[in-house]
């Protein structure tokens, strides 16, 4: 049993990726993973750090992340910076992977419905969106999202959808 046990926490390891390879890779700036972020949802020059009172609810934003990740530990310190200016415009929805396989499932059901291909820890999702990864570089661009989907009149939770429709 100890065994198995021991192979599950494995394969989420090597499956989620943040090792100490990974997280070495993810300090370097010309690391591919900075450029996994889709640049076609980029926030429009117009509109990218003004807060629009549209929306008067919080947005949800789901962080998948490892118990033990270092680098998923920088992001939620990241998120503890900007809770005082935008922390009424999200709530941060954090689900452990490594160590609850039915978090695991969650995180590879939303990738699947959000056509994300890779999969490690950090697995940031606002609005429709997957960022992996994180380093400082990284900061502008998740708090834009963020304001971007506060402000987008057609947000979309993606764990409400699939919970909608298990129901």
């Amino acid at each position: 049993m100890k065994l198995i046990k021991l192979l599950v926490i494995v394969g989420c390891l090597i499956l989620v990726g943040c090792t100490k390879e990974n997280s070495e890779l993810n300090n370097d700036s010309s690391n591919n993973q900075e450029n996994i972020v889709d640049d076609s949802n980029k926030v429009d020059e117009d509109n990218s750090n003004e807060i629009s009172d549209e929306n008067k609810e919080s947005i949800n934003i789901y962080l998948f992340w490892g118990d033990g990740c270092h680098i998923c530990e920088n992001l939620m310190t990241y998120f503890d910076t900007l809770e005082k200016e935008y922390g009424n415009y999200y709530n941060l929805v954090k689900y452990e992977v490594w160590y609850n396989e039915e978090n695991n499932r969650l995180m590879h059901e939303v990738g699947n419905r959000l056509n994300q291909t890779y999969y490690a820890v950090p697995f940031l999702v606002i609005g429709d969106e997957v960022i992996v990864g994180y380093s400082s570089s990284k900061d502008e661009y998740i708090k834009n999202r963020i304001i971007e989907e506060y402000n987008n009149s057609e947000y979309v939770d993606i764990i409400a959808q699939i919970n909608s429709s298990s129901n």
